[in-house]
């Protein structure tokens, strides 16, 4: 039996389409710089605090560090705000940061509709800024708006365009079920971070106390890390709010201790790849929690390489260990791999034998 030819013109035709589809498709993903994929635990600090922010900034093992000046700031208070911005820019400008990311966050839309902050501190020092961490967003326009003052602030001071990166707050349920389209909003988002308690508050719900593992919370973090998977930027989960206080006892100080791993834990079999925290001992247990152990890396470098060999033997897909591994495993264990090589946890050698990096 003849197999008949296709008809070249129709050929033609969609060949060009689905080309023009897949490219599409890939300009979605954002292909990260390694050093955005190190986010397992961000850092946030008053800025109006100096003793505070030369601390985070240059004695914190955290990967991120945020300068705040929403939330530490009470509303309507023209001299902390003013004293905080300076704090920020003294910081960018004074201190030695070392690896760890530099980050402020603005005041959101609702208190800032001019984004003087952002402004301000781009003046300012805006060649040290690596990115901005942007609160109370309730669509994706807001981040269009944000991108496009970054534009303008980088075209004015003689910065690349596209420098400064940014990462979204999704604090509402307007945020969550933009959740997607916030996602795809920037070239310049690297992150998406989930503000539960803030987010718990746009519910309405007043029968029932928060709670880190209620169903409706669970439900926007799916959310959230889908929607950062989307475009491949890490998704960070929230804060744990319960701190080792001074005024608590020793057993209270450690079962807060206790909450934050189990946060962290319950975050990293989420999807998340990093977690918020507000001081030293949580950021420790951020990072213990995220860090790719080392037998996931072994188990990861093993079956890709196998799998490399199959696919060089003109196979598909092949067993390994017993179970049926394809470009599905392929794509899971590279993602383990290109994480671990941006970490320092994969060998040159091998990051290049397998076609990481």
């Amino acid at each position: 039996m003849t197999t008949p030819h296709p008809d070249p013109e129709l050929l033609k035709t969609t060949r060009a389409h689905g080309e023009a589809l897949l490219a599409a498709e890939a300009s979605r993903v954002l292909d990260l710089e390694p050093r955005f994929l190190l986010q397992m635990a961000h850092l946030t600090t008053p800025a109006t605090v100096w003793k505070y922010v030369e601390s985070a900034c240059t004695a914190s093992t955290a990967n991120l560090v945020m300068l705040d000046l929403e939330d530490s700031i009470p509303r309507g208070d023209a001299a902390l705000l003013r004293q905080g911005r300076e704090n920020v820019v003294r910081a960018f400008h004074e201190l030695d940061w070392g690896p760890r990311l530099r980050f402020f966050r603005p005041r959101g839309l609702a208190l800032d509709p001019g984004l003087e902050d952002v402004q301000a501190v781009i003046g300012a020092c805006g060649a040290r800024v690596e990115g901005i961490v942007y609160p109370k967003v309730e669509s994706a326009e807001e981040v269009r708006l944000l991108d496009r003052v970054l534009t303008a602030l980088e075209g004015a001071h003689g910065l690349p365009a596209g420098r400064i990166r940014i990462e979204v707050l999704i604090e509402s349920t307007s945020a969550e079920e933009q959740v997607f389209e916030i996602a795809r909003s920037s070239r310049r988002i690297v992150g998406l971070v989930f503000g539960a308690f803030d987010y718990w508050g746009s519910l309405g719900t007043m029968a029932v106390p928060y709670a880190t593992d209620h169903p409706l919370i669970d439900h926007a973090r799916a959310r959230i890390v889908k929607a950062a998977a989307s475009v491949a930027v890490p998704a960070i989960a929230e804060m744990t709010l319960n701190y080792p206080t001074r005024n608590k006892t020793e057993a209270e100080r450690t079962s807060a201790l206790e909450e934050c791993r189990r946060d962290a834990l319950h975050a990293r079999a989420m999807g998340f790849a990093g977690k918020w925290t507000g001081i030293p001992a949580q950021t420790e247990i951020a990072l213990e929690v995220f860090t790719l152990g080392e037998d996931l890396i072994r188990r990861a470098t093993e079956e890709a390489k196998l799998f490399l060999a199959a696919e060089r033997e003109g196979r598909g897909a092949t067993m390994i260990g017993g179970k049926m591994a394809d470009r599905a495993t392929d794509r899971i264990n590279r993602m383990v791999l290109r994480a671990a090589f941006a970490r320092g946890l994969l060998d040159a050698d091998t990051a290049r034998e397998l076609g990481i990096g």
